[in-house]
């Protein structure tokens, strides 16, 4: 555990756990990404999930143990994880199948 300074969305005070940094910053480039691709919700399907970012787009954090990418993500949502109704949302649902890890490989910039 890091005992760096918080900057975390949670307002996380100093010795927060990195890992928790690292979602909320997972969450923000997300948010981040779907309003400045200006995208229309509600997202009704994982096609339509998918269809919005570029296959293989990677995403800062582990899934089932390995370094990952969003869809890797999507293709496993169940259809009762639908309609996504806003991009905090989203961002929520994505980031709460990730294993956070120290080094994980950081998404590019589109």
């Amino acid at each position: 555990m890091s005992e760096r300074e918080s900057t975390t969305l949670l307002g996380a005070p100093a010795g927060t756990p990195e890992g928790i940094e690292e979602i909320d910053e997972m969450k923000a480039t997300i948010v981040r990404q779907l309003t400045e691709c200006g995208v229309k919700f509600p997202i009704n399907s994982k096609r339509e999930l998918s269809d919005i970012y570029p296959f293989g787009t990677p995403i800062k954090c582990r899934y089932r143990g390995r370094d990952t990418s969003i869809h890797d993500i999507i293709k496993d949502l169940s259809d009762s994880d639908f309609p996504i109704k806003n991009a905090g949302d989203a961002a929520t649902l994505l980031a709460s199948r990730c294993e956070i890890t120290p080094g994980a490989s950081s998404p590019r910039r589109q």
